[in-house]
């Protein structure tokens, strides 16, 4: 679906809303960090964002316009990961403060670790009592301490 009308982006809303059309934005960890500028929607359509400076977009995020017939809703990105973990938990440990060290952006789960699909990083992780395996995921970093949310 196509507009002639510029679509802005000013806002989230809690709830999605029962009526109205829905443009999908799907974006990768990185792009759901920037809160302004212009996107393409998945079917196409050109918006701008110009959302309040302080937040960050997450998967299932529903974002009014200033057209009230259109919403958008956040969709998280399926990125190419490396998934770590290790049957040492003091090893996994070591290996998330050297990823950390790096600053390296790292999902945190139970028994592993996730990090974006890097040779670098991977040849590293090659020095620790570590499985690595290249896997497809939605990827949901930590926010850092110094983060200005």
């Amino acid at each position: 679906m196509r507009m002639n009308k510029q679509i802005v982006v000013t806002d989230w809303i809690k709830e999605k809303p029962r009526l109205g059309t829905f443009l999908k934005l799907t974006l990768s960890s990185d792009e759901r960090r920037i809160l302004r500028g212009k996107r393409l929607t998945d079917c196409g359509q050109e918006i701008i964002l110009q959302l309040p400076r302080q937040g960050n977009l997450y998967d299932g995020d529903f974002l009014v316009t200033n057209d009230s017939n259109f919403y958008v809703e956040i969709i998280a990105k399926t990125e190419n990961l490396l998934e770590i973990s290790s049957n040492s938990k003091i090893e996994l440990i070591k290996t998330a403060y050297h990823l950390g060290n790096r600053h390296v952006e790292v999902e945190i789960e139970e028994d592993i670790l996730l990090t974006k699909s890097d040779y670098v990083i991977e040849n590293m992780l090659k020095n620790f009592n570590v499985d690595i395996v290249n896997i497809k995921k939605k990827f949901f970093p930590e926010i850092g301490a110094h983060s200005h949310e």
